[in-house]
């Protein structure tokens, strides 16, 4: 998709070569234009259109051989049936959050650095982690319990 501005501007510039065709063939039918004129002329417009169309098609078909071996060398894999490892993953959504970036997107992730992830450790360190037979009780469920049990 990214090429199909370079398409439009070469379709421009072949109408517009049509169009200088069409206005020198109506001067053709002028009694005074000289013949020899004329003939320059559709054959200079002719081979700057064909100069023009063989040189944007030669570059085309560089990047278009260039993108051929990036999207093979790229997706071959992609094809296959194997799984991805972690690391093939996070170097996919790594490379997809740099493209975003470079966009002017926010990122969908974000990655923990080492200062991040320290301190990730330590707030799980302080939360107070969940008994042998589940989760601590609220302190309601244990009145309600307490209550019951002074009962029996």
């Amino acid at each position: 998709m990214e090429k199909a501005h370079l398409y439009e501007a070469l379709y421009l510039v072949n109408h517009g070569i049509d169009e200088a065709v069409r206005g020198v063939q109506r001067l053709k039918k002028s009694p005074k234009l000289f013949m020899g004129t004329y003939h320059k002329s559709m054959a200079g417009l002719e081979r700057r259109r064909s100069l023009i169309n063989l040189q944007f098609m030669l570059e085309m078909r560089k990047l278009e051989e260039f993108d051929e071996a990036y999207f093979e060398e790229e997706f071959n894999h992609w094809l296959s049936d194997e799984p991805l490892t972690n690391e093939e993953i996070v170097q996919l959504v790594r490379r997809m959050e740099r493209q975003r970036k470079l966009e002017g997107k926010p990122p969908l992730v974000e990655f923990l650095t080492s200062r991040k992830g320290s301190k990730e450790k330590q707030n799980e360190a302080v939360r107070p982690s969940p008994g042998p037979n589940g989760p601590l009780p609220s302190a309601a469920e244990v009145r309600n319990r307490a209550q019951e049990d002074a009962q029996r």
